[in-house]
């Protein structure tokens, strides 16, 4: 079935197969649902600007569309990948440009924000980068409302979940309603579209066991952070460690901890050049560009290029920056994850600790808003796959009931050692697909005293299970033993009939008399197997 934009992505645009599929579920949910404003969630590195521009050059067929983001950059880098034949508008003092002209225009929030009177009437406004989103947003799409009451709002984020890493449609005012429609970092790395980060992890670290949390971001207290970290004989040792284990890399991004701890560590890393956030626009291109071109190797920063920074050939990142937020810390990892010529993977040096306090970066997901008892439940609408609070009986989305809560429910959630990446897979049904490195067999015994063989199923780096499969070929129904006889043999690797008791069974699993499967997939907080992936050969 063709895609909504076939043939406009004929004409002007060529869409990857996921990017094509994302601007058809947003169309049709805006469709189904005349009163949301959804979020749609790629990975950095995705192509968020190529999927606003396709659903800009579709919207404008309707009305006026206006892309909002908050850094200048990204007004630049948007405007670049819209459709040559349409006359897009920039409006943002930082580019010098004030247009405001259609069928589409590019803003920066804080051009626009107290310009929207300007505006010609606007169908629709695509926020990028949304999870920077907060009143300043709400205010200025309920002031283009006064004259363009039918607008509708589109999100666009590689994260969505906020600095604490709340839902963003938990939050409160939010500016969006949901997930409509999400392309998971697993999915990239399988199709090659983003390149693997192999982790490093080093004999210095940064302690910040002293500092504390604002309770405003969730994270470190930035001047009690600097204090902690950016100390002469520490400096020394992580700018000595950087230049051991990256001997090999060519573009390597440093991020620190503040604005003084990035000038000390650029200060010990040879032709090192430094950005922060009072570095002159001018230079500031100027720098960005000789570490795009390969003649910079170390480039220092602190925030300023969590978000909005483009560099295809970084191929190593040194964490020197603590942080408690989910957000920084993918943002982060993102900027080392585009795929370049001749790049095989990418290095994360971990000073401070991020990755066994955050875990694989492709497994970051939100939560719902803290509450005193610990963390409100949720659960996700299997109509429109919102994720709402797990008291409400109608999904706040689409209006779904939900069925009763199933007493007992257990919870699983498989542990790791320390890996960045692994490799699970969202799929559109909400389950999740899982490499599989190792088979483990052992036998157990049911409630009602059966012997049976118990499968589990281990992911690279896994220190527990991601799937379980229980083979009950000696039950005492009938019906059950028999069903479960016809998946062992389904199973086989190895030729041979139905194990007559669960220590034969065992023994020959173990001897490889079973195939092993290149993935599984479970639905989340499960750990019963719904789907195997093809055999390893």
């Amino acid at each position: 079935m063709p895609g909504i934009l076939e043939e406009e992505k004929v004409i002007v645009l060529k869409l990857r197969p996921y990017q094509q599929r994302v601007i058809d579920l947003t169309i049709s949910h805006l469709g189904d649902y005349p009163s949301s404003a959804p979020t749609v969630v790629v990975p950095t590195g995705g192509g968020k600007s190529l999927i606003s521009a396709a659903l800009a050059n579709h919207y404008a067929k309707f009305g006026n569309v206006l892309i909002v983001t908050f850094r200048k950059e990204l007004v630049a880098q948007t405007a670049l990948e819209m459709p040559r034949h349409l006359n897009v508008s920039v409006f943002s003092a930082g580019v010098g440009r004030k247009e405001t002209k259609g069928p589409i225009i590019v803003a920066g929030i804080q051009s626009i924000r107290k310009n929207w009177h300007k505006l010609p009437r606007i169908h629709t406004i695509i926020i990028d980068e949304i999870h920077w989103g907060n009143a300043a947003y709400n205010e200025f799409i309920e002031n283009v409302r006064k004259h363009s009451p039918h607008l509708r709002v589109i999100g666009m984020t590689a994260t969505c979940f906020d600095g604490k890493g709340v839902h963003l449609h938990m939050l409160k005012d939010p500016v969006t309603t949901g997930v409509c429609a999400e392309v998971s970092m697993g999915e990239l790395l399988r199709d090659g579209y983003l390149c693997n980060v192999v982790a490093y992890n080093p004999p210095t670290k940064l302690d910040v066991s002293g500092v504390g949390v604002d309770a405003r971001t969730g994270d470190y207290k930035q001047n009690e952070l600097q204090a902690a970290v950016d100390r002469t004989d520490l400096n020394q040792k992580v700018a000595s460690d950087i230049l051991r284990i990256f001997a090999e890399r060519k573009s390597v991004l440093v991020f620190a901890s503040g604005v003084d701890h990035a000038g000390h560590l650029a200060a010990l890393l040879p032709g090192a050049k430094m950005i922060v956030g009072s570095t002159p626009n001018k230079e500031r291109d100027a720098i960005v560009e000789q570490f795009r071109a390969g003649n910079v190797r170390w480039l220092v920063a602190v925030d300023t290029l969590l978000v909005g920074f483009n560099a295809t050939r970084a191929d190593g990142l040194a964490l020197c920056r603590p942080t408690k937020s989910p957000l920084v810390y993918v943002q982060a990892i993102g900027r080392i994850m585009r795929t370049h010529p001749g790049k095989t993977d990418a290095l994360l040096c971990d000073f401070v600790g991020a990755v066994d306090e955050h875990g694989p970066v492709d497994e970051v997901c939100g939560h719902p808003p803290r509450v005193a008892g610990g963390e409100a439940p949720t659960r996700v609408c299997e109509n429109c796959f919102c994720i709402c609070l797990a008291g409400l009986r109608k999904c706040p989305q689409c209006g779904e009931e939900f069925p009763p809560p199933v007493p007992g429910e257990r919870v699983f959630d498989p542990r790791t050692g320390q890996i960045v990446i692994s490799g699970v897979v969202k799929n559109p049904d909400g389950s999740r697909t899982y490499p599989v490195d190792r088979v483990g067999y052992r036998r157990d015994t049911t409630n009602a005293g059966d012997p049976v063989l118990v499968a589990e199923y281990f992911a690279p780096n896994r220190i527990t299970p991601v799937g379980v499969f229980f083979y009950n070929i000696w039950h005492h129904k009938a019906s059950v033993a028999q069903r479960d006889g016809e998946k062992w043999l389904r199973h086989l690797a190895i030729p041979g009939g139905i194990p007559t008791n669960v220590v034969e069974a065992l023994v020959r699993a173990q001897f490889g008399a079973l195939k092993v499967p290149s993935s599984v997939t479970v639905m989340p907080g499960s750990p019963y197997i719904i789907r195997f992936g093809p055999a390893k050969t």
